[in-house]
C-alpha cells in the first residue's frame, strides 16, 4: 500500500478516534453536567433548609427571650406576693391576738356585770327587807300614836 492510500485510511481512523474521543468527552460532560445540576439542586435545597432553620432559630430565640422575661416577671410577682402574704400573716396574727385580748376583756366584763347584777339583787333584797321592816315599824308607830291619842283623849 502506498502512502497516498494509507494516509486517507489513517486520516479516517484518526477522525473516528477523534469522534469517539469527542463522544466520550461529550457523554462524560453530560454526566458531569447532570451531576453538577443535581449537586446544585441539593445545594439550593440545603441552603433553603439552612435559611428556614435560621429563621426558626431566630423565632425560637425570640420565644425563649419572651419566656425569660415572662418568668422574671412571674418570679418578681411571686416574691412580691410572698412578701404581701407574710405581711398579711403578721397582720392576721396581730388581729388574732387582739381578738383573744378582746374576748378576755369581754369575759371579764361579763363576770363584772354578773357580779354587779348579783350585788344589785342583794341590794334589792336588803331594800325590800328594810322596806318591810320600815313598814312594820311605821305600822307599830302608827298604832302607838293611836294608842297615845286614845290615852290622851281619856
Amino acid at each position: 500500500m502506498t502512502a497516498a492510500r494509507l494516509l486517507p485510511i489513517i486520516n479516517a481512523v484518526g477522525c473516528a478516534v477523534l469522534v469517539a474521543f469527542i463522544l466520550v468527552q461529550w457523554v462524560g460532560g453530560t454526566a458531569l453536567s447532570k451531576k453538577l445540576h443535581e449537586l446544585e439542586t441539593k445545594l439550593i435545597q440545603e441552603e433553603n433548609t439552612r435559611t428556614s432553620l435560621e429563621f426558626d432559630k431566630k423565632k425560637l430565640q425570640a420565644d425563649v427571650d419572651g419566656l425569660k422575661i415572662s418568668i422574671d416577671s412571674i418570679r418578681k410577682e411571686s416574691e412580691e406576693n410572698t412578701k404581701d402574704l407574710e405581711e398579711k400573716s403578721k397582720e392576721v396574727e396581730a388581729l388574732n391576738a387582739n381578738i383573744v385580748d378582746a374576748q378576755t376583756k369581754v369575759k371579764e366584763w361579763e363576770e363584772a356585770l354578773k357580779a354587779r347584777d348579783e350585788a344589785i339583787a342583794d341590794r334589792d333584797t336588803k331594800i325590800k327587807q328594810l322596806n318591810e321592816s320600815l313598814v312594820s315599824t311605821r305600822n307599830r308607830l302608827n298604832e302607838a300614836v293611836e294608842q297615845l291619842k286614845k290615852a290622851g283623849a281619856r
